[in-house]
């Protein structure tokens, strides 16, 4: 990223929060890059030529997919990423094991461990994303993205809070999704920890535990719900969490990370594989000691 954006980024970032987040009708690649890309500030898309305009629906899917396309099922109290149950599957069994039933039988969320099962941060081969008969986004300048990823779960499926080190281009394609976002200047709020994604303490902002995370109730958050045909751009460091209104697919790119970029997240693996070690050392050394 040129001086100058991250220059704009710091000062905007240090302005109040947003009271919303603006929606513009399909901007020029000019102004979203000056007013938007440049400044760190989200932006919806609306009319977007991305989109046919045609609403997909679960037999769209299903006819689409084939049982070619295998996605990672999320079970279990996954707002604990710690906890998370993991399968795999093909997109079309995913529909007619939970999908289905979830919707048909109008199921509700208890609590965390009653979450409905979610499709989440699918990689999608450049082949399997056309299958589906969606179009790659063009909005950066370079239009060179890391892997795609699919989330597609039923209503009531949702992501914990945390922010990525990169920029994010949301699509929605199908169903309705809600997120509140905190703008890079609440992360002081946000008991983060780890990197690349990194995780708030409070996994649900719309039930925090103010106990344990006292200086949440001071974070500012500003929300935006998302409808079929919609794009959300997000910039990097904006902690979001997401709940789906009702069957949601969406499908999100990261534009390609810089050098910069893959040295830190290079850097902290190795931290994370060598800090046992280092550990151990330390305590080897200290029980050595005479007393």
């Amino acid at each position: 990223m040129p001086l100058r954006d991250s220059i704009h980024r710091y000062y905007f970032s240090k302005l109040p929060p947003l009271s919303q987040v603006p929606r513009v009708v399909n901007p020029s690649a000019d102004v979203f890059g000056r007013y938007f890309v440049a400044q760190g500030a989200p932006i919806v898309f609306m009319n977007s030529p991305l989109f046919s305009g045609q609403s997909r629906t679960l037999d769209d899917i299903v006819r689409r997919d084939g049982g070619k396309i295998h996605v990672n099922v999320r079970g279990g109290d996954y707002s604990n990423i710690r906890t998370r149950q993991q399968e795999r599957m093909t997109l079309s069994e995913y529909v007619e094991q939970y999908v289905r039933p979830w919707e048909r039988d109008r199921c509700g969320v208890g609590d965390t461990n009653s979450l409905p099962r979610y499709a989440g941060n699918t990689p999608l081969a450049r082949e399997d994303f056309e299958a589906l008969g969606f179009r790659y986004p063009e909005c950066f300048e370079d239009k060179k993205f890391d892997m795609p990823r699919l989330w597609f779960g039923p209503r009531g499926s949702m992501t914990p809070l945390h922010y990525d080190s990169q920029d994010n281009l949301i699509c929605q394609y199908m169903g309705t999704k809600h997120l509140t976002l905190y703008p890079p200047s609440q992360i002081r709020w946000l008991y983060t920890r780890g990197f690349a994604p990194t995780w708030s303490g409070v996994a649900d902002p719309r039930q925090p535990d103010l106990d344990r995370f006292p200086l949440f109730a001071r974070a500012k958050a500003v929300e935006v719900t998302l409808t079929a045909g919609e794009m959300l751009y997000l910039p990097a460091r904006w902690s979001h969490f997401v709940v789906n209104l009702d069957t949601s697919l969406m499908v999100n790119f990261w534009p390609e990370r810089t050098y910069v970029q893959q040295t830190r997240i290079a850097l902290s693996a190795q931290v994370k594989r060598r800090l046992p070690r280092v550990v151990r050392a330390l305590q080897s050394l200290h029980l050595s000691r005479p007393t």
